[in-house]
């Protein structure tokens, strides 16, 4: 039997994941992310597959592949995890550390939206299909694959979150993003501690100055999202990350605001090629799975 080790390795949080040889998942778990060194957050990977490997009795002899997924840039054909600002791996072989200790595996890695975007392509067994994929969280970008090909550019495609709107020079992720909502709302609801989940609490009930707070997100997202429609014209976006997925009311209000604007002319309906995550917060473990 071979299985396969994935990973997604973020700032806060460190999820890893085993598969059986026909892609089923066995066992996933979640630790928090040591970012105190770089070989600090090596090691609790690799305890963390230790972990996973021992709960299901399976030795690190029979891992035929282990991928994962990484913030910020990558070289994915040196295996080397080239910037992130919220890990400690700046220029880090993780490729060649990790085949140190799988020393019978294939090893892969790439961006963790990247990850992201190829579990959300093949659970909807796209091949030839358009399809772009967006992630809000802490941050915002997206990745686009057509074809079956990531669509990468010169190593930057999709940093969505650099987009200038409005006339202040702010940024897409400065207003859209979780932790530029949650400072918003903090200020204008006068309480420093309030949480974004509380707020959309809020939100749902009809709270007005919560929703003062949002109606830049959302206005926002709708003129995104129609960039991507005119430009691209794909078959499906999907939107993804925390926020998406745990407020899908949200993506229901951005199809409404689309419909509108599209109503009347050729692009009429497309807001129906809208779609939410449908692996939610395992997409990037799928999509290394996959890979």
């Amino acid at each position: 039997m071979s299985y396969t080790l994935v990973a997604d390795v973020g700032g806060t949080k460190l999820a890893t994941a085993i598969f059986s040889p026909d892609q089923q998942l066995l066992s996933k778990q979640e630790v928090p992310s040591d970012t105190s060194s770089r070989e600090a957050l090596f090691q609790s990977l690799v305890k963390s597959f230790e972990q996973i490997c021992t709960e299901k009795a399976i030795s690190f002899d029979e891992i035929s592949k282990v991928c994962i997924g990484l913030p910020g840039i990558v070289d994915i054909e040196k295996g080397i995890a080239v910037y992130q600002n919220n890990i400690p791996w700046a220029n880090f072989p993780i490729c060649n550390r990790l085949a140190e200790v799988f020393v019978k595996a294939d090893i892969k890695m790439d961006n963790d939206v990247y990850m992201a975007t190829w579990g959300e392509y093949c659970v909807r067994s796209f091949s030839k299909e358009t399809m772009v994929y967006v992630t809000m969280s802490t941050g915002i970008s997206c990745c686009t694959i057509v074809n079956g090909e990531f669509l990468r550019g010169t190593g930057l495609a999709g940093e969505i979150g650099f987009n200038i709107i409005g006339d202040e020079g702010r940024t897409l992720e400065q207003t859209v993003a979780g932790p530029a909502i949650e400072k918003m709302g903090r200020d204008l609801l006068a309480n420093p501690e309030i949480t974004l989940k509380e707020m959309m609490e809020l939100y749902y009930q009809g709270n007005a100055v919560v929703g003062s707070v949002l109606e830049p997100l959302i206005q926002a997202m709708v003129k995104q999202l129609q960039q991507m429609i005119l430009l691209l014209d794909p078959h499906c976006i999907v939107l993804g990350g925390g926020f998406f997925n745990y407020h899908p009311k949200v993506i229901d209000q951005l199809k409404i605001l689309l419909q509108q604007s599209f109503a009347g002319t050729p692009f009429a309906g497309k807001e129906q090629i809208i779609e939410s995550s449908l692996n939610k917060g395992k997409a990037g473990l799928y999509g290394a799975a996959a890979k």
